[in-house]
């Protein structure tokens, strides 16, 4: 499977990027969605398919279990289902099952301002509020649904932030790691 790579370590670190128990969670249930219709899937399937670690992606199953995304069937031919229709499942309700709650800024945690030493004369707060509040605003409504629907980039370019990425195959990753 061919995989992104960015063009540069520093572009790839600069970057706002989902945890790997996120990601691992949105392949396993798009993977639902498209496959899964007719039949229970098991997890070794979406790992052999996704090349997700086995064991991990089994305590993610279990987690979007609890939280009523998906639903089990034990036994020798049972799998995972969705737990509702791609429709009705939100990319922050992926996000928040496995991660917990979205904060962008250390001073939206448990402790708020007050755990964070700059509070007193930070002047960040509101204008990271406004970005906080639009991230979460599109991730509750962009469903499983428009992730598993193939879809071209439409009126850009280029991804948001003008970063490109590159995709390589194992030959290639050597070649933009010398750049």
């Amino acid at each position: 499977m061919k995989r992104g790579v960015w063009a540069s370590e520093k572009q790839r670190k600069a970057m706002f990027t989902f945890t790997k128990k996120a990601d691992y969670a949105l392949l396993a249930l798009s993977y639902l969605g498209a496959e899964g219709r007719d039949r229970l899937i098991g997890p070794r399937e979406i790992a052999a398919r996704h090349e997700i670690p086995a064991e991990l992606l089994a305590k993610i199953m279990q987690t979007l279990a609890r939280h009523r995304l998906i639903s089990s069937v034990a036994g020798p031919t049972g799998g995972y289902r969705l737990g509702r229709e791609a429709s009705a499942i939100t990319v922050a309700d992926v996000l928040e099952a496995v991660d917990g709650p979205f904060a962008i800024a250390q001073c939206w945690d448990a402790n708020g301002a007050d755990g964070c030493a700059q509070s007193a004369h930070c002047h960040l707060r509101e204008p990271l509020a406004r970005i906080q509040d639009e991230m979460t605003r599109l991730l509750r409504t962009m469903t499983l649904e428009e992730i598993c629907r193939p879809t071209p980039f439409i009126g850009r370019s280029e991804p948001a932030g003008g970063l490109r990425l590159r995709v390589l195959d194992s030959a290639g990753v050597a070649a933009a790691n010398a750049n």
